[in-house]
């Protein structure tokens, strides 16, 4: 039998420290990648909450501006406690519009608005708490917003928070 010179290829040794170093090469970027995607994720639901709680104080801005539109000498608005009620008359009757935050739905506190006496709907997602202060002919509106679900990597009760506050002049009284 003939020896074959100048054998060429792969030893089972070398075989296995190659695929070792794959598989640890992969698992350095999957685990990158991971730690990655939750930072995103987590970026996202912040900036959803930010955006949602902006949206929302530019809305009651409106709001709280028509206070009093139609009505002169009368009331404009009441103030009571975390509610605030704002009174219109753009037709023949006066239209009033409430806003509180119900906490109906156990860890999910929602502001809602009510017309007259239809039925509450929701105007904005978990926001936990709002304070209506009035100052003069302004309201100043302070609200704290927070993420839907909750970050285990959080401290606390695991979700972040925002509070927005503004002072909105009234300007039909």
């Amino acid at each position: 039998m003939k020896k074959l010179k100048n054998q060429k290829g792969i030893t089972l040794v070398e075989l296995l420290i190659g695929a070792l170093i794959s598989i640890i090469v992969v698992s350095a970027v999957l685990g990158f990648y991971i730690t990655q995607h939750d930072h995103w994720l987590v970026q996202e639901e912040i900036s959803d909450m930010q955006q949602n709680s902006r949206a929302l104080l530019d809305e009651l801005t409106r709001y709280i501006r028509k206070a009093g539109y139609g009505m002169a000498g009368s009331t404009a608005f009441r103030i009571d406690g975390d509610t605030l009620t704002i009174f219109v008359k753009e037709s023949a009757k006066v239209d009033t519009t409430k806003f509180y935050v119900s906490t109906a739905v156990a860890n999910h506190p929602n502001l809602m608005k009510k017309v007259n006496t239809q039925a509450a709907q929701l105007f904005a997602e978990n926001i936990e708490s709002v304070q209506f202060v009035q100052s003069g002919t302004a309201i100043q509106v302070n609200l704290t917003a927070r993420e839907d679900t909750k970050d285990d990597t959080y401290t606390g009760d695991k979700y972040r928070r925002r509070v927005l506050q503004s002072r909105i002049k009234i300007r039909n009284l």
